[in-house]
């Protein structure tokens, strides 16, 4: 026989669920933005951007240094038993260029941001002037 009542935790599972994925899909930090008439996302190559947005309003570049941690099988003769692996670290420099499009006043300025050569994030500023 089925229940009669239902509690309302029950029935706001799925109202919970669709509330979710809605966030996910409005979130700022949803990396793309349209140019002219071409999608801008993450991974893509400053070469492909600047071909398809122009020249940004604003370039600026700095290297950040990077700890990357590795780990590696132990060598023979180091005294650890058979098997063993060992933790390396290791320091690299990446080039980080931000730059930034004004579109004008009606639209939101974008700030671009780059890790040797390829963008990793876009960012909405405000509107431009």
């Amino acid at each position: 026989m089925p229940p009669l009542f239902r509690s309302p935790m029950h029935a706001r599972k799925p109202c919970l669920a669709a509330l979710a994925f809605s966030a996910l899909l409005l979130t700022p930090s949803a990396w793309a933005f349209r140019c002219n008439s071409f999608v801008i996302d993450a991974g893509m190559a400053k070469p492909e951007v600047l071909r398809k947005c122009g020249t940004p309003s604003l370039q600026e570049q700095r290297l950040d240094r990077r700890v990357i941690r590795l780990r590696v099988p132990a060598a023979p003769n180091s005294g650890l038993p058979p098997g063993s692996t060992v933790e390396l670290e290791r320091e690299r420099q990446v080039l980080i260029e931000e730059w930034v499009y004004n579109f004008g006043p009606q639209q939101f300025m974008q700030q671009l941001v780059f890790e040797d050569g390829r963008l990793v994030s876009v960012k909405d500023l405000g509107y431009g002037s």
